[in-house]
């Protein structure tokens, strides 16, 4: 676990330096050399084995939300006739398997388009990123509120790149908490 959450860190701060995501094999590949394994025997369909196990386990054990208001949240959001979309950095989880669990968990009709790093190759802070989100809205970049959890990445970046931004910083934020920003 401690190897795992090393190159989750390292990853994580790639993406923040580079503006580019650290592709996903590549992080199973330093776990793999970190654990002792022969760099020549980490091939790419060891990797695409690996990688299609973890996202069967994801599928098979999907997140639980940490605040049981969320559906209401985006129900109301939707109703009031607010655009909702998802931007995520992306990790070990690749965002076509996030996209499935979030059909999943029945919430995937909420949003009108989500954006993950590894199918842009592009990651939260950078400009890129937020170019890629800001395309796909038809609004002005004031009006539109990044919500995250990650200060430099969501908060910061999204305020450097013009958009109003909320922080999350614990699992009791309430539909208010939001609407004030909005």
């Amino acid at each position: 676990m401690e190897i795992v959450q090393k190159t989750d860190k390292i990853s994580d701060r790639l993406n923040e330096i580079t503006g580019k995501k650290v592709q996903t094999r590549q992080m199973y590949r330093r776990i793999l050399q970190d654990l002792g394994n022969d760099p020549l025997a980490i091939n790419d369909e060891l990797l695409n084995h690996i990688n299609l196990k973890v996202c069967d386990l994801f599928r098979e054990f999907p997140p639980e939300f940490l605040n049981a208001s969320v559906k209401p949240m985006l129900l109301s959001l939707k109703d009031e006739g607010y655009t909702i979309n998802l931007s995520s950095n992306t990790g070990f989880i690749e965002g076509n398997t996030i996209a499935g669990t979030l059909k999943q968990l029945k919430i995937s009709e909420y949003f009108v388009f989500c954006i993950f790093s590894d199918e842009i190759e592009a990651s939260k802070p950078s400009a890129a990123f937020f170019d890629k989100v800001y395309d796909k809205v038809t609004v002005r970049k004031e009006e539109v509120l990044h919500v995250g959890d990650n200060y430099k990445a969501d908060f910061e970046g999204a305020q450097s790149y013009g958009f109003k931004a909320l922080h999350i910083t614990n699992q009791n934020y309430t539909i208010d908490d939001i609407k004030r920003y909005l």
